[in-house]
């Protein structure tokens, strides 16, 4: 389980997944975070002032922590940018998640992890939801870069979800096609570093997104058009909304909506 919350870690406790099993990276570590790790939660500081609270912690005990990475490049699934704002990027400039990769690669991170006695046994990077294939192998070799830092690192984990093709002009991620190099650059890592790493990753909506599909029902009909201008719409009310689906409205997504009017012949409608 990837936990975002103290509360996703204790609910997938409750539903009887193992502690060990767990991975938390969170914007804000848990107050009772050490309870967690002596549970055998895995933990990966997102910031620096995380990892100096988890290094006071647990000074000096060699304990294990992962570090998530801002490999300062992003891709989400409704932005072509790299570097911008999208509300599914969650890498370069304009997103908070993660160590700037600067503050890794300068000393910074090393020389906390060092002052503290910790053993870093994760690298964790996530540039968006349904990121461009592109960017995301990009971003994993960028990664193994990260994990050659300290020898004791066993993982990376390669967050973002897939792109899935839920309209007819949209194309679902070839798995193959992106992970073939990615795979051949983990043997690189292993052949030129001497240990294998294990390559976690974050499917996402991947697995599920074509699974189901929404019924609802046309309840009203509502009208803002003026017979003096072109404005206007009207607007067709269902009962359902975003507590059933709420991708189009944090998101922005598109979904494909199809009628199916009493006669019994269907319309796509988008």
């Amino acid at each position: 389980i990837d936990a975002s919350s103290g509360y996703e870690v204790r609910r997938a406790m409750d539903m009887g997944v193992p502690a060990e099993k767990i991975s938390l990276s969170s914007q804000e570590l848990p107050t009772d975070f050490e309870e967690l790790v002596k549970l055998g939660v895995k933990i990966n500081c997102c910031s620096i002032s995380q990892l100096e609270r988890f290094g006071e912690a647990f000074a000096n005990t060699s304990q294990k922590v992962g570090v998530r990475v801002n490999p300062g490049v992003g891709s989400g699934g409704f932005s072509s940018s790299t570097t911008g704002f999208s509300k599914t990027n969650v890498g370069g400039p304009s997103s908070s998640f993660g160590i700037w990769h600067e503050f890794v690669t300068d000393g910074t991170v090393p020389a906390i992890v060092e002052k503290y006695g910790l053993e870093v046994e994760r690298i964790h990077t996530h540039i968006g939801s349904g990121s461009d294939p592109a960017i995301w192998q990009q971003t994993a070799k960028l990664s193994l870069s990260f994990c050659a830092i300290w020898d004791t690192v066993t993982s990376l984990n390669l967050g973002g979800g897939y792109k899935v093709g839920r309209n007819p002009d949209e194309k679902t991620t070839d798995l193959i096609e992106i992970g073939s190099p990615v795979a051949d650059a983990f043997k690189d890592f292993a052949k030129e570093h001497g240990r294998e790493l294990k390559m976690e990753i974050e499917p996402g909506t991947y697995l599920v997104a074509n699974a189901g599909a929404l019924v609802t029902k046309i309840q009203d009909k509502v009208s803002t058009k003026s017979s003096s201008s072109d404005d206007g719409h009207i607007f067709l009310k269902m009962d359902a909304g975003m507590t059933d689906v709420l991708r189009p409205s944090l998101y922005g997504a598109i979904h494909p909506i199809t009628i199916l009017p009493g006669t019994g012949k269907s319309e796509d409608i988008g």
